[in-house]
This record gives structure tokens, sequence and C-alpha cells, in this order.
């Protein structure tokens, strides 16, 4: 299953599976051998949390499995860890994932490409807020100018702020490999964003390692409506 592969780029190869997490037996048809191997697959700070947590990553890692063989990597049981506890991509390869939740409904999704194509990939994947929620995080991650542009566009206050939200995770992803750190949210703005192409223009207002405050990112993002899920976005970036 793959929700957003009309609009990614022909190089990267992208799987995705919407669950329940009281199917557990179906998480683990996505990879039999993810049962098998579940408490090396498990973070240790996952060993003991609910089943609904630990389907949503093993969800995810299926996902990575999946798009890495559609890619032409060599069938693998697991994806390793970092010391940094991010998913370890083969070599030749780079990769993101994300999974979401709703209540007992679940999402995941990862997109790969070949390290020679892309230098880093990265996929975010929200629900969208409630208007309640949407107004206690919008001081935390979205400026008053970002606030307003959403207005100009006239899109619902709950479906932009959760676009800002996702859309500035995916660019903190995307520049994690090359700047070792994640930021806050105030350390890029969202200067513009093309209805029709579904594209903004990210820009950081402060220097992250050797990026220079003021350089330019461009990202997609996309509503989608998923049967039993519900209303999402999806952001991607590539670099």
């Amino acid at each position: 299953m793959n929700i957003v592969d009309q609009w990614l780029p022909e190089n990267v190869y992208c799987y995705s599976q919407v669950f329940c997490t009281d199917d557990y037996a179906e998480i683990m048809n996505l990879s039999p051998d993810l049962a098998l191997n579940m408490k090396s697959i498990l973070p240790e700070a996952l060993v003991n949390t609910s089943q609904a947590r630990q389907v949503s990553y093993l969800a995810g890692r299926g996902c990575a499995l999946s798009a890495l063989k559609i890619a032409g990597d060599v069938p693998r049981s697991t994806l390793g860890r970092t010391s940094k506890g991010l998913p370890d991509w083969p070599q030749g390869f780079v990769g993101s994932i994300s999974h979401a939740m709703v209540e007992r409904n679940g999402v995941a999704i990862a997109v790969v490409a070949r390290s020679n194509e892309h230098q880093s990939i990265a996929i975010d994947c929200e629900p969208v807020f409630s208007i309640d929620h949407s107004n206690e995080l919008a001081p935390l991650t979205a400026s008053v100018n970002e606030q307003r542009l959403g207005e100009r566009l006239e899109i619902s206050r709950e479906l932009w702020l959760t676009m800002v939200y996702s859309l500035k995770e995916t660019l903190f992803k995307l520049l994690y490999a090359h700047v070792n750190c994640f930021m806050p949210f105030e350390a890029a703005e969202i200067l513009s964003f093309d209805v029709a192409t579904q594209q903004a223009c990210l820009m950081l207002t402060v220097d992250w390692g050797d990026l220079p405050v003021g350089q330019r990112f461009w990202l997609q993002v996309k509503e989608v409506d998923i049967e039993v899920f519900g209303r999402c976005v999806v952001s991607f970036g590539a670099k």
C-alpha cells in the first residue's frame, strides 16, 4: 500500500500500512521475522510500553524493510539502530520512517532512496490536529507570520497548523544527518506555500552548523484522507 507515491520523485521508494493496534498478528504478517526478532528490534525504552506503541514501532520497521526490498536491497529481516536510536540504513541507502496513531488505529510509512541519488530524504505523517490542540501548539510551533500566511491562503487553522508542524518535522529530519542535532521549531520559518503544487518554501532563521541563516528548502506536503484512520498530513523532503 502506498499513499503518497503519486507525488514522490521516481527514485524514491515508499511503502505504507494502515493498521489497528488490536490486530497484532496483522503487523507480524508484514514481516514474520519481526515476530522472531521482536526483543532485539524494540528499543529498550519501548520494551515495557503499551502494545499500541510497540505495534506502531514495528509497523514502521516493517514498512522500511518493504521499501528497501522495492528499492532493490537484498531481503533482510531486521533494520538496526544507530547509537542515537535512529534507523541504521544499509550501505548505499538513505531513508526515513514515520508513524502516527489515532486511538487504536495507526498509519506507518517509510521512504527509501539510493545514497548516490540523494544525500538525505525525510517523511512525516501527522493526524490533522483538533482546533483545541492547534491553539495549544500554535505559540510553540508557528510564528505570527506563519499563522497569518495560513489565514491569507484561507486554509483552516487546524489543517494549516498541522502542516506547519509536519513540514518543520520533515525539515529537521532531512537536515539531521548534516548537522547531527535537532533544532527548535523557531529555527525555521515557512515563507510561502503554493496551494496548486502543494510545495512549501522553508527558510533557516539561524545558522545550522555550516548551513547559513537564510538558506531555503522546498518541501512537499499533502492532506490525505485514509479509510479508518481519517485525515492526516504527509510531508516529504529530499536533498
